[in-house]
């Protein structure tokens, strides 16, 4: 299971891309109403994008020390979580990449 900063927990799926989403929303969604919280009592000047990227950070933090403690124990799965993250990122920014990838020795465009 992982802790969010406000104490939100994401329980571990056995199925990584289930539990990797359900994290995901759960850093988006509870630091979105973290923001909020704390902008509607925000001095002015202060803009609410800049709460919700700082609250993005700061359970990105706290999820990364986690996954250290977790390591300690279960050096396996904390591998498989990393390489999990990676892979998933990678996926996720792959379709706004502009410029498609060509093998040189056929000249085809591959995906």
């Amino acid at each position: 299971m992982i802790r969010l900063v406000n104490g939100f927990e994401i329980k571990y799926n056995e199925d990584f891309d289930a539990f990797f989403q359900d994290l995901l929303e759960a850093v988006i969604s509870e630091s979105k109403k973290t923001a909020l919280e704390k902008f509607s009592s925000a001095p002015e000047g202060k803009n609410e994008n800049d709460f919700f990227l700082q609250e993005v950070m700061d359970n990105c933090i706290y999820v990364t020390h986690q996954l250290f403690e977790i390591y300690k124990e279960n050096e396996k799965m904390t591998k498989f979580i990393i390489t999990g993250f990676l892979f998933n990122s990678v996926v996720l920014l792959a379709p706004h990449r502009k410029n498609s990838v060509k093998k040189e020795d056929a000249g085809e465009t591959f995906h």
